[in-house]
């Protein structure tokens, strides 16, 4: 399964520093069958402009440090580790997260088996898909309900659920849905919060006091 990383600040940052630590983590990161998340990566800074600048590599992230300098100064980070479910959609780039809708960011890990959803969605993968339905709901809906909707519509119309963990940015806030099957140490999300920074996390990295989501806990920092 993917790794993630959402981060906001008060004061402006380099992203090189969270970068750094996201690539040690997804480095020594195994998922339970002893996968890895390097089939690419993904990196979107919050501009002053209010959009995204965006940056995908097929390479795993921790052999992508030498491009960590290169991002400009932002208060909103999002980084993704790719570890793609089938051989078939290896190598492919636009599979790579995050993915944006103009001053939007979308993140995802999870594996869900068996989907049949009574409405047609634009998308190749499931994480598009998902991303395509997010897009959909928050049109006429906040963030934290759209979460809600999404949860329980694919509880509903999937076979499986192993893991499903969103990462949205919307208005410079941190919004995140946990859930998984079992396995909370490597399916479950970790987050940090206080009067400096947010930040979302598929694993804690540095001396942060990381608190553990619950087991389908929808959050806002």
């Amino acid at each position: 399964m993917c790794r993630f990383l959402l981060v906001k600040s008060k004061q402006s940052f380099k992203p090189k520093l969270f970068l750094d630590q996201f690539a040690d983590m997804a480095e020594m990161s195994r998922a339970p069958d002893g996968d890895r998340q390097g089939d690419g990566w993904g990196v979107a800074v919050k501009m002053l402009n209010d959009q995204f600048q965006i940056s995908k590599n097929l390479k795993p992230v921790w052999e992508c440090r030498d491009m960590f300098d290169a991002f400009s100064q932002t208060q909103v980070l999002a980084v993704h580790a790719r570890s793609a479910s089938f051989p078939n959609q290896k190598g492919i780039i636009e599979y790579n997260q995050p993915y944006i809708d103009g001053a939007r960011c979308f993140v995802f890990n999870g594996v869900i088996q068996g989907v049949q959803l009574d409405r047609p969605l634009v998308g190749k993968i499931g994480a598009q898909k998902i991303f395509s339905l997010i897009q959909e709901e928050l049109k006429t809906k906040n963030p934290k309900e759209v979460l809600s909707i999404v949860k329980q519509l694919l509880q509903e119309h999937a076979r499986k659920i192993v893991g499903l963990n969103i990462g949205l940015i919307v208005n410079n806030k941190l919004y995140s849905l946990c859930e998984y099957a079992d396995n909370s140490a490597y399916f479950g999300l970790k987050y940090f919060s206080d009067e400096h920074i947010s930040m979302i996390c598929s694993e804690p990295f540095g001396e942060y006091a990381w608190k553990t989501m619950q087991k389908g806990e929808i959050l806002e920092v």
